[in-house]
């Protein structure tokens, strides 16, 4: 879609008409927890105010979607009828791209351009990818004796949760819901407390494609509240998160002590970008690299906040990362000229200052940006140099605009640079041999490498982490489907 004018988003923005109240079984119905507002970060305006949910709400949330996933309403459907359904969800997404886009800019702080050009559109492109995989999933006979039939069915799971994360909010809710509906689910989804409009409209959107009452519900409020009573709810066969790697862990202890549920998280990453000295197009590397942290403000947990970088090229490189950085444009997020938007809230924006005082106080060497600018949560992206593997950045998840450089000499160094590190969600590897593109990637431990550009693979692979960054899970592709099944043996005697 052709972008349009600032003033042309403003004016929509100043016109929606927004859901504010949680979506049970088919309706908006007021909760009955303590309202709370959402605040638009590039102004702190309150864009509107919510209700939220009580555990109680929860709880008979629980109830309405269980009966609707017994009765068959949704997982008794033909399979084709499911996808047709799925399908005009994207549709119909497709069809309000503008208000989405505008609706997610207000709520998150991000750019328009990225809501209009990739989060929409990829949020639309996700519901039909697994309404057509549906069909294309199938169940197996395997070789056995004579006298009997040995089938391998999948099966949904039941009623599954999923708490969503603020930083790409309609995208990350549709990487879950539209595996757990493909699979015939019945889904309770918690948005979070920062950014929950759009998956409301999402809702309402669903509703109109044909998804039956009771099989999509959509409950608010606080983690504490509302995302405690999911996790430890004794009937959810599932839960599925993205997030910090603190509250993945808390979510897994909860459901240890209840019911066991399935648990699938998609949690932190403190993400590397090697450069090797083989890499010839330094002007390419330097622009994947730039968008790699840069992206989404750096709130990203797949973002490359280290580069690691040969010292034979580094002063190359350098003075290119510095020139990319500096020019990005940071401001309004309404206006699509601005590559970067405003942080998600106060408290996040003050964290990510706090930890760009903190590098300059344990030696590294800024060499742009990291500076607070206008009245919203904008902070001008910034680049240290001279990292090394003692700094807090070095470990810590900064969740910000914030790159730290760092240099290496033989292939081995490298590896282990990346690799100090307990998370493992993405890595990023320049170089133009291909012997070195193969085997740095296999030694790389991440759950997706991508060589000579940024990537976090598309629709058809699996994403997700190893070592702290990820657990059971992986969003995307056709594994996504099959983890939100149960397998089931049946076994015939023929005889």
């Amino acid at each position: 879609m052709e972008l349009k004018s600032r003033e042309y988003y403003a004016k929509t923005a100043e016109n929606l008409k927004l859901h504010t109240d949680p979506f049970i079984n088919g309706e908006f119905v007021k909760g009955g927890g303590k309202a709370f507002d959402s605040v638009n970060p590039a102004t702190g305006q309150v864009v509107a105010t919510l209700s939220a949910n009580t555990a109680e709400e929860v709880y008979a949330a629980e109830k309405i979607a269980r009966a609707a996933f017994e009765d068959g309403r949704w997982s008794g459907k033909d399979p084709a009828e499911r996808k047709k359904i799925l399908m005009k969800l994207g549709d119909l997404i497709e069809e309000n791209l503008e208000e989405l886009a505008v609706i997610e800019t207000i709520d998150s702080g991000k750019p328009i351009f990225d809501n209009v050009t990739g989060d929409v559109p990829e949020t639309a492109e996700t519901f039909r990818f697994h309404a057509e995989a549906i069909d294309k999933i199938q169940d197996a006979i395997t070789a056995g004796d004579a006298a009997h039939l040995s089938l391998v069915v999948r099966e949904p799971l039941g009623v599954v949760a999923a708490i969503i994360p603020w930083n790409f909010p309609m995208q990350m809710a549709a990487w879950k819901m539209a595996p757990i509906l493909a699979a015939g689910n019945s889904i309770i989804i918690k948005p979070s407390s920062l950014t929950p409009l759009s998956i409301l409209k999402i809702a309402e959107l669903a509703k109109e494609a044909g998804i039956p009452d009771g099989v999509l519900n959509v409950v608010l409020g606080s983690g504490s509240v509302v995302g405690n009573a999911l996790a430890e709810h004794p009937e959810i066969e599932g839960i599925t998160f993205t997030g910090s790697t603190v509250v993945g862990k808390d979510l897994l202890v909860r459901s240890g002590q209840t019911n066991a549920k399935r648990v699938f998280l998609e949690m932190g990453g403190k993400n590397p970008c090697v450069v090797m000295p083989d890499c010839k197009d330094l002007d390419r590397a330097a622009e994947e690299a730039v968008n790699a942290v840069f992206w989404n403000m750096g709130e990203n947990c797949s973002s490359n906040s280290k580069l690691i970088v040969h010292k034979d090229i580094h002063d190359e490189l350098v003075k290119l990362v510095v020139e990319k950085t500096e020019a990005l444009k940071t401001g309004d997020p309404l206006d699509p000229e601005m590559n970067l938007g405003a942080l998600v809230e106060v408290p996040h924006m003050e964290s990510v200052l706090k930890h760009i005082r903190l590098a300059q106080e344990e030696g590294a060497r800024l060499l742009c940006g990291g500076e607070k600018i206008g009245d919203g949560n904008f902070i001008t992206p910034a680049v240290f140099d001279g990292v090394t593997s003692d700094m807090t950045m070095f470990r810590e998840e900064i969740f910000g605009p914030v790159l730290g450089i760092m240099t290496f000499e033989t292939e081995e160094e490298a590896v282990r640079i990346a690799n100090d590190t307990e998370y493992g969600l993405q890595a990023s590897l320049f170089t133009d041999d291909l012997t070195t593109a193969h085997r740095m990637s296999r030694k790389l431990k991440a759950g997706t490498i991508s060589v000579n550009c940024y990537s976090e693979g598309d629709i058809g692979t699996p994403f997700g982490g190893f070592k702290q960054s990820g657990f059971m899970s992986r969003d995307n592709s056709v594994w996504a489907n099959q983890q939100f099944t149960e397998l089931k043996t049946i076994w015939i005697n023929l005889g």
